[in-house]
């Protein structure tokens, strides 16, 4: 079933388009025609900034935190048009920044920390990664040891995070911690946004068979961050940690349901249904995510780009 769009969602749609023909080579195939891993991780890096400085990022988000207002319909056009053209709708570490912490922040931030971060992610000056999984507590999560303790206006981190996902091209990490060593495990844990670039935080890579090494280890000695840097409650993290795992800023919240957006929730959740096939293609052809530039030469196609006259 093909979902049926407004007419300001169609007329998105229309500018969508144009600034694909304008930004994308006349000859482009799709992410999947790029043979040369480099030269793919290139292009996503300088794509994932055409998005930002065009406004295509984080789109749901409000304007006041560096997203553009759009409504949920409106995204999925968005998504829609992306996955047609081949390119991925965003940079590797934005799952982790705009998928995951970012719309967690949108739900538990304060204002001050939406204000500080949010366009930080958007533009990319702050690139995410996530700290959960231990040696010791992987489906086991609530078993961490991961210790944070408050010293006066701080927090001093201790402990080790395993298989952190694109860790090394990351500035900044949301941890899960044990800040309440005397609570049952799964109330003591808090939910700490740490930087990355300091003296007490050491990433060594895991090498895979293949050779690359997408996963890493994250080492904590001593180190700090802020002691308002904490998302939620302190010792409240669980929770917090939960929902980030199902916030994907796509779908209407329970707020938006009961005040008077039923039916336009509805359309967007029936949308993104029957545009899930797009999105799979999408994500699946831009395993290295999207950046344009120099892509000559292209590799026999998967997709042209083309839109009807």
């Amino acid at each position: 079933m093909e979902p049926t769009h407004t007419r300001s969602a169609e007329q998105f749609r229309g500018r969508v388009r144009e600034f694909l023909c304008a930004n994308l080579p006349a000859n482009w195939k799709g992410i999947g025609a790029i043979a040369d891993r480099d030269e793919a991780d290139r292009f996503v890096d300088c794509w994932r900034d055409t998005l930002a400085r065009n406004g295509l990022l984080a789109v749901s988000w409000p304007v006041a935190y560096g997203g553009a207002g759009l409504t949920k319909v409106e995204q999925v056009v968005l998504v829609e048009e992306l996955a047609r053209a081949g390119v991925p709708s965003m940079g590797y570490n934005d799952t982790f920044g705009i998928k995951m912490l970012g719309n967690t922040l949108l739900r538990w931030g304060t204002e001050a920390q939406k204000r500080y971060f949010l366009p930080r992610i958007v533009s990319g000056e702050h690139r995410w990664c996530q700290g959960f999984s231990e040696p010791g507590a992987g489906s086991d999560l609530a078993g961490l040891t991961t210790r944070a303790v408050l010293d006066g206006d701080r927090w001093v981190l201790n402990g080790q995070k395993v298989w952190t996902s694109r860790a090394r091209e990351a500035n900044w990490i949301f941890v899960l911690a044990r800040t309440n060593p005397v609570a049952r495990k799964h109330a003591g844990l808090s939910f700490l946004l740490v930087s990355m670039d300091q003296p007490g935080v050491e990433v060594r890579p895991i090498k895979a068979l293949s050779g690359e090494s997408e996963f890493n280890e994250v080492f904590f000695t001593d180190a700090v961050t802020p002691a308002d840097h904490v998302v939620g409650d302190i010792d409240r993290g669980w929770a917090v940690a939960a929902t980030r795992s199902t916030a994907r800023g796509s779908h209407p919240t329970h707020r938006e349901r009961s005040h008077g957006r039923r039916h336009e929730a509805a359309r967007s959740d029936q949308a993104w249904r029957t545009s899930s096939r797009a999105r799979r293609r999408a994500r699946a052809r831009c395993r290295w995510t999207p950046t344009a530039g120099a892509l000559e030469p292209m590799i026999a196609a998967t997709s042209p780009f083309e839109y009807p006259a």
